[in-house]
Formats: C-alpha cells, structure tokens, sequence
C-alpha cells in the first residue's frame, strides 16, 4: 500500500540507485579486495550520489518549463551534470584520503579523471533518464486528458443525437391523440398507453449507452403502433426478429429512427399502401438489421430544416461506438430501399 502511494520519481529513484548499487559492488571488492570496506565505498558513494540526484531533480524542477527548447534543455543537462561530476568527484577523494583506503590512497591525474568521467556520465544518464521518464508521463497525461475530455464531449453530442429523436415523435404523436380525440373516442386510451410506455422507456434509459434488444424491440412496437394509427391502411408494417437476439446489447434508440426514416421516404416516394420491413437475425458474432420500405433513395438535403436526421445521427454514434467494427451500407433494389446495419 505504501509503496502504491510513493510519487512515481520516487519509486524509480529508489528501485534504479538501489540496483546500480548492486550491481556495481563486485566491481568496488575486486579494487578494494575487502567486503567491509567495499560495504562502506558502496553506501557512501551510491548514498552522496542518490542525495545529489535529488539536488538536480529540483533544479531542474524550477528550472525546466514546456516551451523550454532542445538546444536550452542540453545546455542545462550537460551544466548540472558537469557541475555534479565535480561535487561527487571531490567529495570522493575527500573520503577516501580521511579514511586511508590504501588500494585507492594515491590519486594520479588519470584516475581523478577517471573519477570524474564516471561520475559525470552517471549524472548526464540519470538525467536523461529523468526527463525521457518525466515527458513521457507529461504526454500519457496529456493524452488522457484530451480522451477525458473527447469522451466527454462525445458523450454530450450523443445524448444530444438522441434526444434529437423524441421531440419529433412527441409531436406527431400528440397530434395524431388530438384528431383522433376530435373524431372519435375509440382506441384513444390505448394509444395514450403505448405513448406513455414509449417515454417511460426513454426515460429509464436515458442515460444509458447500451439497452438489450428485447427492451429496444418492444419499445418499437409501442412506437409503431402510434404510427399505425396515424397512417391507417396506408402503412403496411411486418417485423421478423430472431428471438434469440433478444438478450444482445445494443446502442440505446437505435431501431427507431431506422424505422422512422423508413416510413417518412416511403410515404414520399412509393404508392400507397407503402410498405415497411424490419428484420434482425444473428450472423456469426455480429448482429445484422435490416430495414426495408418501398419507394426509391432520396440523397439527404442538408438545407432541409426538418426530418433527414436519423441514418446520420446512427453514423455519429456507430463510428463513436464501433470504431471499425460495423457496416451501415444502404442497398438500392427495383422498388426498394434496405439500409443493412451490422454491428458485434
């Protein structure tokens, strides 16, 4: 748990000075040829060199900013990686010369260079370490935060596409109620029924991304039963959906505005009575929906104020759902229009 808590810096600080230790020791009792004595050379000169690792993290800490360039961030790396090499150089021979290790009590100009190349490098490395680890996180950050924010912004723009959808209907919906209150009172209770179960569903779901067929199918049916009694005879409604189906999970409002779509082109392009099909049937792992009505395809006007919302609306959300996991391709056959949706 505690380790789970540590800052990230601190975690690699710890795990990477406390191997370089291990795995430099062999080489400080080959020199020394004494356990004890390398123990100690270990402890004080892998100790000095994790306190001033600490050091240049806060230089470079208040230092270092994003728009800093490569050509400055050098600059500062190889200044406080020379300058390290040099405090950790001196402090060396400072310790060895107070405690008179005799494999290591003459210092000759190559090894005291030697010392230092070392040290200087051990620090340049670290410091690369520091900032690739360090702008690497900067970037995951980022991108998260630019998900985080895609997502949400998604996520309002769908809820949004849908909720373009109810309005609509709402409103054919209430004026098909009042005509038929205004002619005649029969079956008028019934449809109220099949509008409040409709919404009621809406409702429920509304926040949901995904609801299972079977739910989607009978709220259909509610729906078309108000269309159904808008257009009378001249609406010729069949649905096939495999019962089987009925436990899939799909994009929530899905096959509404399939069917709306289907029943608005057809009323505008075929002879009455127009005809509308809906068939859902399991492919493999993938579910395919096909809808199909009489008439002829008609290329959506983008000018157009009202209806044309709905196979562009699926799209948005398909793409956002499915990325490259469905198909929603429209087929043109003699007298017909099929819109085939597949989805996993």
């Amino acid at each position: 748990m505690f380790w789970a808590q540590l800052p990230l810096f601190w975690r690699f600080q710890l795990i990477g000075w406390l191997a370089f230790s291990v795995f430099s020791f062999p080489s400080k009792w080959v020199i020394l040829e004494n356990i004890p004595e390398s123990v100690v050379v270990s402890i004080y000169r892998d100790g000095v060199g994790f306190l001033i690792t600490i050091g240049m993290r806060e230089i470079y800490r208040r230092v270092y900013h994003e728009k800093m360039s490569m050509v400055s961030l050098a600059v500062l790396v190889t200044g406080v990686s020379l300058g390290s090499g040099v405090f950790l150089t001196l402090f060396s021979l400072g310790f060895h010369e107070f405690l008179d290790f005799k494999a290591e009590k003459t210092f000759t100009p190559p090894v005291i260079f030697g010392i230092y190349y070392f040290r200087t490098g051990l620090c340049f490395g670290w410091s690369l370490l520091y900032f690739g680890i360090k702008l690497m996180h900067d970037s995951m950050e980022r991108d998260l935060r630019i998900a985080q924010a895609q997502a949400n912004s998604e996520r309002a723009e769908l809820q949004m596409l849908r909720a373009q959808i109810n309005p609509h209907f709402l409103f054919n919906s209430l004026n098909t109620i009042l005509s038929a209150l205004e002619r005649q009172k029969q079956g008028v209770a019934r449809m109220v029924q099949a509008l409040s179960d409709y919404f009621n569903y809406s409702l429920i779901h509304k926040n949901d991304d995904f609801v299972l067929l079977g739910e989607e199918c009978d709220a259909l049916m509610d729906y078309l039963s108000l269309e159904k009694a808008r257009f009378g005879d001249t609406l010729n409604m069949a649905c096939q959906i495999d019962p089987g189906t009925r436990l899939a999970r799909v994009p929530g409002v899905l096959l509404q505005p399939l069917v709306e779509n289907a029943i608005k082109f057809s009323r505008e392009t075929s002879a009455s009575p127009f005809i509308v099909r809906l068939n859902i049937t399991r492919e493999k792992s993938a579910l395919l929906i096909e809808v199909c009505n009489t008439g002829h395809w008609i290329t959506p006007d983008p000018n157009r104020e009202s209806g044309g919302i709905g196979l562009e609306n699926i799209r948005k959300r398909l793409e956002w759902l499915y990325p490259g996991q469905h198909t929603l391709e429209i087929v043109r056959e003699e007298g017909w229009v099929v819109v085939k949706l597949r989805i996993p």
